[in-house]
């Protein structure tokens, strides 16, 4: 699969399949949505790309990002 910086991506049940003990996110919340990742690559390295989740729930993150800060 080629990975295009910028573009929206969804990852496949499978892929959480395989890495469920690895502390990751859950793929469907409440089994129905599933989580919308924006995907680029790295620019030191061109190999890592990182997948960063979407949400609309602005202000619920950012309420925990505020407590760990």
């Amino acid at each position: 699969m080629v990975i295009e910086d910028g573009k929206f991506y969804f990852i496949k049940d499978e892929f959480f399949d395989v890495f469920k003990d690895y502390g990751l996110m859950i793929n469907k919340e409440n089994g129905k949505k599933r989580q919308c990742y924006f995907g680029f690559r790295d620019r030191k390295n061109k190999e890592i790309i990182w997948l960063v989740p979407i949400s609309t729930k602005y202000d619920k993150y950012k309420k925990i990002y505020d407590i760990k800060k």
